[in-house]
């Protein structure tokens, strides 16, 4: 359903994860999505694999949870990824429905899932462990950007499952009105969902109206000078977490290039 989307949403927790340095767990994230792509191995997926466990075991952050939040993103990269079994030129080919699947094929797919699972999942654990706020004071200092950039782009990253649940309110609302989005051919859901996203377009724009209201309400002014009530210090757990970050670093590099 589209009410248990829950990517982009702080989950509440009292773990070391959540507790750790913003501007770490960004720059952290970034790192490990770059040793992602740095190349294709076991060995080398197999600790980012472990690493991640260990992430999850820190945040408190429910593995169900992180599941019902990417559901619909992962079926989506499944299918997708599903085109290198039949693209990719190998030995061993088996012709399916006209198409030939080779075994060099399915072991990409099956690398390429692994690395997009693990990149959506740690990337969605950052959201999950961060206040916007947090979130917000990490991306103004890691990118040096101004209060009002960094802002905006956080506001972008939650209003995801806002909308995610406003356009489920939506449907459901037509659907006791007697709307159909299950049956019929395309042309007749394509009209169908004309009911939902013009409303959804015009929630949004309110939606938008509301906060910006709101926030000048709050006498909110973003740029130089605009001073913070809990500036971002770090500690002795975020001294460890950047050795252990830089350990981990090294380690993907070494099994990068030697495997």
């Amino acid at each position: 359903m589209l009410k248990d989307i829950t990517l982009g949403q702080y989950y509440s927790a009292d773990s070391l994860m959540h507790r750790l340095d913003p501007r770490l767990k960004i720059r952290a994230t970034i790192a490990y999505i770059i040793l992602l792509l740095l190349d294709r191995n076991v060995a080398l997926f197999g600790m980012l694999t472990l690493v991640f466990i260990v992430a999850v075991i820190m945040s408190r952050v429910p593995v169900s949870h992180m599941v019902k939040g990417c559901r619909s993103i992962l079926v989506v990269v499944v299918l997708c990824s599903a085109i290198n079994i039949f693209t990719t030129p190998g030995t061993g080919g088996v012709s399916i429905l006209g198409l030939t699947a080779t075994a060099d094929g399915l072991i990409k797919f099956g690398f390429v899932v692994w690395r997009m699972v693990l990149m959506i999942f740690m990337s969605s654990l950052l959201m999950y462990t961060t206040t916007p706020t947090e979130l917000t004071d990490g991306l103004e200092k890691c990118f040096h950007l101004s209060g009002n950039v960094a802002m905006g782009i956080t506001i972008a990253m939650r209003f995801l499952s806002v909308l995610s649940q406003e356009l489920d309110r939506i449907m459901k609302a037509q659907e006791a009105r007697g709307a159909s989005f299950k049956k019929g051919g395309p042309i007749k859901r394509l009209k169908a969902m004309s009911k939902v996203l013009v409303p959804l377009f015009q929630n949004s724009i309110d939606r938008a109206a509301n906060l910006g209201e709101a926030m000048d309400a709050r006498c909110y002014i973003g740029g130089k000078g605009r001073t913070k009530l809990k500036p971002l210090v770090y500690d002795m757990g975020d001294v460890i977490g950047y050795v252990l970050a830089l350990l981990v670093v090294v380690l993907g590099i070494f099994l990068a290039i030697k495997f």
